[in-house]
């Protein structure tokens, strides 16, 4: 079966890092990536299956494999799943095929992963025959601003028929061709919040007939400061940046309100239950002590992505054991470009990155894994870059791992 793989991503290499290009030359936002639906649909449109929109720009592409079930035995539905928006940044990497949109940029990687799951569904097309079951091809809007994944679930992604596990992978700004692939807990839940602080304004000439909403907001930024050392527990991780401050209209006046937003990363539950709680009762108390008052706000962010351990344990052992064949006629820069000895690591620390596939991981049971393509740059800088060298291991790792899940199951 892995010969098959090989030969089947080698003959469709060039046409997908040609649909790499056109997407990340032509690079749309959240919500808005019609010419990147427009460019799927055209893609797997000479492939026998179901292909649906679900949304302004989300694609579901079903297929049905052609190997006969045997009575009596279930066979799996699985959902594999790629992302299609870009990011607001204006790109750095001079190519003849960089951004043509002005300070629109693919510096995450989902150009990547759309013609990548473009190419698994040419390869499961041709490979039909060997397997049984269902899967879902899911083109997915908005993972960076706009919670895409939530909205496709509510679409009905995962229903008629039920998913009953769903695999995504992303690429990394990491050495090439090393795989994580965590057990339990990989992202970081996210919620964002905004505090309100109110006081009175006076001029400058009288600062006390007012109440200073500027001192009351360092005050708060200050004392927030002190909840992870001092109400989390020491093995707990967890994250809370003030990253927008804004408030007063003159240098001479006295402000009477200034907003704090900021958001809160946490890989437990219990930790962020605590922060949220801290964050209302400091602000809240120092604004009262200065004699102004706080409203803190909240906003529910992306939940954590939580892999399947026995499907983390399943892969992670197919892929280590077949790493060496499916990375055999990759042309690397050096000999020592990869290591072949333990380069999957099924035990990497989490990361405090947010993913919105953390809505399907909540729902149904979920393998999630990441895979170095370069690192030329931070993910979501404008040096962010990868080696299409390693589009197709990509594509191989994706195939065998849907191949093993949905082998049947008594």
């Amino acid at each position: 079966m892995i010969d098959k793989i090989l030969n089947l991503t080698n003959e469709y290499e060039n046409d997908t890092v040609e649909l790499r290009r056109k997407i990340h030359q032509n690079p749309e936002l959240s919500h808005v990536e019609y010419q990147t639906s427009r460019l799927v649909a055209e893609s797997l449109s000479k492939l026998d299956g179901n292909l649906e929109l679900v949304g302004d720009t989300g694609i579901l592409f079903t297929m049905e494999g052609g190997k006969a079930p045997e009575p009596g035995q279930k066979y799996k539905t699985v959902l594999l799943r790629a992302d299609m928006d870009a990011l607001p940044i204006e790109e750095q990497v001079e190519s003849e095929f960089k951004s043509r949109n002005k300070g629109i940029m693919h510096a995450c990687g989902h150009d990547v992963h759309t013609a990548n799951l473009v190419a698994v569904a040419r390869v499961m097309s041709r490979l039909r025959g060997e397997w049984s079951g269902i899967v879902k091809f899911l083109y997915q809007p908005g993972e960076e601003r706009g919670a895409g994944a939530r909205r496709m679930i509510e679409g009905g992604v995962l229903l008629d028929p039920d998913v009953d596990l769903a695999l995504a992978l992303h690429v990394m700004p990491m050495d090439k061709g090393l795989v994580h692939l965590n057990q339990g807990i990989i992202t970081a839940c996210s919620d964002g919040f905004t505090l309100t602080i109110r006081g009175k304004s006076a001029h400058s000439r009288k600062p006390q007939q007012g109440i200073d909403a500027i001192n009351i907001a360092g005050h708060i930024i200050v004392a927030l400061n002190s909840i992870q050392g001092r109400n989390l527990d020491p093995f707990s991780t967890a994250t809370l940046s003030v990253g927008m401050v804004s408030g007063g209209n003159a240098t001479n006046v006295i402000a009477d309100m200034v907003q704090l937003k900021g958001i809160i990363r946490s890989l437990d539950g219990r930790s962020r239950e605590v922060i949220r709680d801290q964050i209302a009762k400091i602000s809240s108390g120092i604004a009262k002590a200065f004699g102004g008052e706080c409203e803190c706000v909240f906003k529910d962010g992306y939940p954590s992505v939580s892999n399947s351990k026995e499907a983390a344990r399943i892969v992670g052992g197919l892929l280590k054991d077949s790493y060496n064949e499916l990375v055999s006629d990759i042309d690397m820069d050096s000999p020592g470009e990869t290591c072949l000895e333990g380069c999957v690591i099924q035990d990497a620390q989490p990361v405090m990155a947010a993913e919105d596939f953390g809505f399907i991981s909540q729902r149904v049971e979920s393998l999630y894994y990441k895979v170095g393509t370069g690192n030329y740059g931070p993910g979501h800088s404008p040096t962010f870059d990868v080696d299409e060298r390693w589009i197709k291991f990509c594509t191989r790792t994706m195939v065998l791992a849907c191949l093993k899940l949905m082998e049947v199951r008594e």
